[in-house]
């Protein structure tokens, strides 16, 4: 019995070296790649570096189209002005549906009441003097027309049933995932071709990339229809191509 126990702690003395080797040997064949990795990154100062601004863009050509629809009413008394907004706006909504815009695709954007005291021409005059205060009454809906060959069309329809207000007909992509990829890639190779050429000019070598990010920019700007242009005879809107841009901050390291 007592060899027996002194067996089993041989055994076990003999087996903890050997497991501590093991461990030590697996250590050695991983701690070299950390080491590289660690290395790279200190080979570089973040003191000397190249930062550009890379740009691209792409084209596409736009598949809806959105544009703002009102009427503005005025009259003596609020609920004068509330009942003919009202009832040119339903006869606004009406024409929408009989060009095929469906609901979901109409939605107001504003509806406000103003008391104008001191209006355009000048109002009658009361007995005691005063001008008489007048009502003024806004209603718009945001309309996405999907068919761009009825814009026209759609344009027509809402003038003819009273709307006196028409703004901000843009043209857009649905899904835009596309042609942002494509600009994307245009503007990170744009920034590698500014900060190689900015190396070359200052005599260095340009390194990997320390930092990377995109720059958020503004959207088109609107292009406004004329009412009465387009009440004369008929609304010609072309879609054209849209150019989507993209930006992107990169930093580059330089080589020590």
């Amino acid at each position: 019995m007592r060899k027996r126990v002194l067996l089993v702690v041989v055994a076990i003395a003999l087996l903890v070296p050997a497991t501590l080797a093991g461990i030590w040997l697996w250590g050695q064949a991983v701690a070299p790649a950390a080491a590289q990795t660690s290395e790279a990154t200190s080979d570089h100062s973040p003191a000397q570096t190249i930062t550009v601004l890379g740009q691209g863009s792409a084209f596409a050509s736009p598949d809806i189209a959105r544009v703002s629809v009102g009427v503005e009413t005025s009259g003596e008394t609020i609920s004068e002005a509330v009942t003919e907004n009202e009832v040119m706006m339903n006869a606004i909504l009406a024409a929408l549906a009989a060009t095929g815009i469906a609901d979901k695709d109409i939605q107001t954007m504003n509806y406000s009441i103003q008391l104008d005291r001191y209006p355009e021409p000048m109002p009658r005059v009361e007995s005691s003097g005063e001008p008489q205060p007048v009502y003024r009454v806004s209603n718009m809906v945001n309309v996405t027309i999907r068919d761009l060959e009825a814009v026209g069309d759609v344009l027509d329809a809402v003038i003819e049933a009273g709307a006196n207000n028409i703004w901000g007909v843009t043209f857009a992509l649905e899904d835009k995932t596309e042609a942002q990829a494509e600009a994307r890639a245009v503007a990170v190779e744009d920034a590698l071709a500014r900060a190689t050429a900015l190396a070359e000019l200052n005599g260095v070598a340009l390194g990997p990339v320390m930092a990377i990010s995109e720059v958020i920019g503004g959207g088109m700007a609107p292009m406004a229809i004329q009412v009465e242009r387009a009440a004369a005879g008929g609304s010609a809107i072309s879609p054209g191509e849209l150019e989507l841009g993209y930006q992107v901050q990169v930093t580059y390291f330089i080589e020590p």
